[in-house]
């Protein structure tokens, strides 16, 4: 078995080819077609971690080199790819960078799993084709395309906040599996993540500056966690998260959610309650207790102006509404404020996306659902009479956040079923319901962070989860194989451990390699909410 037979996603076409492996040696250059070269760059970056060789960029191919090429000409789509290996060298065609870019991933799998450590580290490999300071992948044609356009992580920075640099480390974990979007929750009843700047225009005299001064993170008291971690970004700070993430081809959406979670908004702008009255910060886990108020002129004022800040800093394509859990706003008042602030979201030129209950209301024409939990009909509704796009997030087969079973150390268990392991996230189909693969944009696995401090807890949630997931929204149904994909994820095991990436080392899997435990380990520290004995 060689490195073709280990890759995840599981490509749409592999096919081995006769003749010897190519070996990536000190000579070796990195070829990049006009407008390949930042792509070509990254590939360099990863090569020479582990290699320590120079692979120069060049703009010329000549036997023993890597080549990048952007080809408007190639069919297959803005993410497929295409990938030949012979023992002359291989090379990388796409017609996008992002198609470039999904192809290297592909590529640094058939690398052997030491490529991941840093030269500081051992560079010895099991792998047969690498050692006495060369690298080799076998002879082999990939053709390759994502099933779903949208491929995603949700990161809740509200209930425990993560740096700007910790995000970072995220998407360089997430962005090897092929997923490619980052969907940050950025306000909830315990605290507000984003910079809200001062307006000239501002009737009410909303304080939108005390945002992200009031509040702090979420707090369990007694049960063995330190407090969440506190902070928020400035709109510079997410500029620089943005930029980051697409030069890795993941898409950030930002969700502001409304019009329940609101508790740390009405703690921080007294206009926003009825009787003017600034509501008691609240840092317990507690859902579904706080509203904004629809006949309360200040209400539209405030999310129109954090709407369109929010709306004015992101780069991508998608604003995120929330709308689920408002248990004490009452239906007339929901579908009053949730359709103006669809349209108010519409109105800013971005994609309005929103949890599932928002599909009871009217939405602009071609919004994007969300689904998580509860009745997929009117989901269904919105996706055959309003053109709307889905997200699948059913809670049972996604949620990051859920414990793999009694006996983890930090998660939720508010999900019926269980356990919640990669082999059910794996197991599913996000066509269901009454969905078909063209109503559906594709699928999102969230993490919640009530329980998690830091991102080693936080890796040890989602991988190896989130690789279940990555798969299922890449590779077609009929190509995936629970057996097959098990056999893969065991493999992947030795670059997550490589890479430092702590993961869930499940027992019914046979591991390549494991990673350090992130609440026994020497390493860990209060500070990541180790559970006490």
């Amino acid at each position: 078995m060689n490195s073709t037979d280990n890759l995840i996603p599981r490509p749409q076409h592999v096919t081995a080819l006769d003749g010897t492996a190519f070996r990536l040696t000190a000579t070796t250059r990195l070829a990049a077609s006009a407008g390949a070269e930042p792509v070509a760059e990254q590939l360099a970056t990863l090569l020479r971690r582990g290699t320590g060789f120079d692979l120069p960029l060049a703009n010329d191919f000549r036997p023993g080199d890597i080549a990048l090429e952007l080809d408007q000409a190639f069919d297959g789509g803005p993410e497929a790819y295409a990938l030949t290996v012979t023992d002359a060298g291989a090379r990388l065609r796409a017609s996008t960078p992002a198609g470039l870019f999904n192809g290297i991933q592909t590529l640094r799998q058939l690398f052997a799993p030491s490529i991941e450590r840093s030269l500081t580290e051992s560079p010895e490999s099991t792998d047969p084709l690498a050692g006495e300071g060369t690298w080799a992948i076998p002879a082999v044609e990939i053709h390759d395309a994502p099933r779903f356009a949208y491929r995603g992580l949700m990161l809740d920075v509200a209930r425990s906040f993560f740096t700007v640099d910790e995000v970072k480390e995220q998407i360089d974990v997430m962005a090897q599996f092929k997923l490619n979007a980052l969907h940050l929750h950025l306000t909830d009843d315990q605290a507000w993540r984003i910079e809200i700047v001062m307006p000239e225009n501002n009737p009410s005299g909303l304080d939108y500056a005390n945002l992200t001064a009031v509040g702090g993170a979420v707090n369990h008291p007694g049960v063995g966690l330190t407090p969440g971690h506190t902070g928020f970004y400035t709109q510079q700070d997410f500029r620089d998260i943005q930029a980051y993430a697409a030069a890795r081809n993941i898409l950030v959406v930002p969700e502001i959610d409304l019009p329940g979670h609101v508790n740390a908004a009405l703690a921080a702008i007294p206009q926003l309650n009825p009787d003017g009255i600034a509501k008691p910060a609240n840092t317990t886990g507690d859902v579904g207790y706080s509203t904004l108020t629809a006949d309360l002129p200040a209400t539209y004022e405030f999310v129109s102006e954090v709407l369109g800040q929010v709306a004015a800093m992101t780069d991508g394509p998608y604003i995120h509404i929330g709308g689920d859990e408002a248990h004490v706003t009452g239906h007339d008042n929901y579908v009053a404020m949730v359709t103006e602030f669809a349209r108010i979201g519409a109105a800013t030129g971005k994609t309005v996306v929103g949890w599932n209950e928002y599909a009871e209301v009217e939405l602009p024409r071609g919004s994007v659902v969300q689904y998580w939990w509860g009745d997929l009909a009117p989901v269904v509704r919105q996706a055959e009479e309003g053109g709307s796009r889905v997200i699948m997030s059913p809670a049972a087969n996604t949620y990051l956040d859920q414990k793999y079973d009694s006996g983890s150390p930090i998660g939720l268990s508010w999900v019926e079923g269980g356990p919640f392991t990669w082999s059910e996230y794996y197991q599913w189909n996000p066509a269901q319901g009454g969905l078909e693969d063209q109503h559906l944009l594709g699928v999102e696995g969230p993490l919640w962070t009530e329980t998690v401090r830091g991102n080693q807890q936080a890796y040890w949630l989602m991988y190896p989860r989130a690789v279940s997931l990555a798969e299922v929204g890449w590779s077609r149904q009929e190509d995936r194989d629970l057996g097959d994909f098990r056999r893969r994820l065991g493999a992947f095991g030795e670059r997550l451990a490589n890479q430092g990436v702590g993961f869930q080392a499940a027992s019914d899997v046979e591991w390549s390699a494991t990673a350090a435990d992130p609440f026994t380990e020497p390493n860990s520290t209060p500070e990541y909410g180790t559970i006490e004995a």
